[in-house]
């Protein structure tokens, strides 16, 4: 899994791949990505403030989800 940073324009409503909260992208978003540059989904911000290896345990619970379902 790969994080990407973008510059973000609009404002625009996602939902947090880690906690399914409704959140609202500012200026820039942090979106999750496979080694292909699929998008998994964006994080909010509250999940990013929580710290990098707290973020990096959830994500790769998500992978772990994601294998299992192959």
């Amino acid at each position: 899994m790969k994080l990407q940073i973008e510059c973000n324009l609009v404002q625009i409503s996602k939902i947090c791949l880690i906690c399914q909260e409704h959140f609202q992208i500012h200026e820039a978003r942090l979106i999750v990505c496979n080694d292909q540059g699929e998008d998994y989904g964006d994080l909010c911000y509250q999940c990013i403030a929580k710290g990098g290896n707290w973020v990096q345990y959830q994500l790769q619970q998500f992978s772990q989800k994601l294998l299992a379902l192959k």
